[in-house]
């Protein structure tokens, strides 16, 4: 495999553009302080073009097309092609999508990537703060742990749906249909009311490719755990046999009963 272009000194979460248009452009979210120059704490998100499919285009020079600054450095990153007809209002998001961003706050933040592109002013479409659960499954303040993983549903009835993963353990699903003046119309568990934390860290979460409602999540304890969003309740649980720490699963794209999972140990 041949390096076709890099971009240097940025530990970085990464999203590549579902937008055919904007096939170049990938978004980097930054989850170290090398190369940032912010603060201690701070993070960024740069948006870049690659240049690497456009007839004369420079691969060797990627371009920034803008960038805006972040109250704390990110744990995961996604870009859905969602726009006002599957649910997400405002104009600017129909050419390029919507940009989640899982912070180490706990926070998650939407983003018009158009807005971006082009420094207007309301390029940030909301911030939501995932609720706090014990292991009991009751609330208390404090932090929710940080957003470790985060993705939309690619299913085209149901893009406006945004499942979450935490270093506390604890899986969240965003319905994003009005972000708008800073709201989400709702943050809830797949597991309903009173729902556990998994056990660990939250390392993935994977929408069924055949199902709309079907998630999974997989776990830092050794366990996988495939919920059904409509019922919001588990539908099975998996476990690693030497309970070693799930570091990834994949739903195979064409069969909805096939799963693969990477573990370590």
């Amino acid at each position: 495999m041949t390096l076709i272009t890099q971009i240097e000194d940025k530990g970085a979460v990464v999203a590549w553009s579902p937008i055919g248009q904007h096939a170049d452009v990938i978004a980097l979210g930054s989850k170290e302080k090398g190369g940032i120059g912010f603060d201690d704490y701070g993070g960024e998100l740069e948006l870049y073009d690659l240049n690497i499919t456009k007839e004369g285009g420079d691969s060797s020079t990627p371009t920034l097309l803008g960038s805006l600054k972040t109250s704390t450095r990110f744990g995961s990153i996604a870009w859905s092609s969602a726009s006002a007809s599957s649910g997400i209002d405002g104009s600017n998001v129909t050419s390029t999508g919507i940009l989640a961003g899982g912070l180490l706050d706990g926070t998650v933040n939407l983003w018009k990537p158009s807005s971006i592109m082009n420094e207007l002013p309301d390029a940030t479409l909301a911030s939501v703060s995932l609720p706090n659960n014990n292991n009991d499954g009751s609330s208390s303040s404090g932090s929710a742990g940080g957003v470790s993983t985060l993705k939309f549903n690619p299913h085209a009835d149901s893009r406006h749906l945004l499942a979450t993963g935490t270093s506390t353990g604890h899986v969240w699903m965003m319905d994003c249909t009005t972000p708008e003046n800073g709201s989400i119309v709702n943050v809830y568990s797949p597991g309903g009311e009173g729902a556990k934390s998994q056990g660990g860290e939250i390392t993935q979460v994977s929408w069924n490719s055949q199902v709309s409602h079907i998630l999974a999540s997989s776990c830092a304890n050794g366990t996988v755990v495939v919920w059904d969003t409509r019922q919001k309740k588990p539908w099975c649980e998996l476990r690693c046999e030497a309970n070693c720490p799930v570091s990834d699963m994949a739903w195979n794209p064409t069969q909805g009963l096939h799963m693969m999972t990477a573990s370590e140990g």
